[in-house]
């Protein structure tokens, strides 16, 4: 059983979670509305930190985060995977979702049939305040999600994505 040293909720984090030795990781409190039974429901990798928020996931549900990734205040409601990958930003209150009837406060709804929608951050993306990814949604390496933005699809890489539904509002490429 693995116990923060910092922790203020007595209670150690699930077996099945797995924090690089330099990741940091705010409270076992984050885990309250957690039933994964995957092997490893969370992967926290190298130099990376959760600073408060959930993780609401399902019994099928599992997140990996690279390296130097930091996720400020995140709630991620899942039954399915969350790939975050290195040099990403996640700020305050954005929602990691697979539909749009999760909600942040431990009552996301059973995976119905149909395929899994997984949802993906590629190297060097960051997203803003409030932003809400969608099951489908793919954050291309080095995009940037708009504060209360809406994603549910494959963004490409190098862009900018605002608005509700979101759209690309600006290419980051260099010619």
């Amino acid at each position: 059983m693995t116990v923060l040293a910092h922790d203020w909720f007595e209670r150690p984090l699930p077996p099945n979670v797995s924090l690089a030795h330099s990741s940091w990781l705010y409270s076992s409190y984050a885990f309250v509305h957690c039933r994964s039974t995957h092997a490893c429901a969370l992967r926290l990798g190298p130099f990376s930190s959760f600073y408060d928020g959930f993780f609401d996931l399902g019994s099928d549900g599992h997140v990996e985060v690279g390296k130097y990734s930091t996720l400020v205040d995140v709630i991620i409601a899942t039954n399915g995977a969350v790939r975050i990958a290195d040099y990403c930003f996640l700020a305050h209150d954005v929602v990691i979702a697979e539909h749009a009837f999760a909600t942040p406060i431990g009552m996301s709804l059973p995976r119905g049939g149909g395929a899994r929608s997984d949802i993906v951050l590629e190297d060097d993306v960051w997203v803003g305040t409030g932003a809400v990814l969608l099951g489908g949604a793919h954050i291309g390496a080095g995009s940037i999600v708009g504060a209360g933005a809406v994603v549910d699809f494959a963004v490409p890489p190098e862009v900018v994505v605002a608005g509700n539904p979101a759209r690309i509002v600006r290419s980051l490429a260099r010619s």
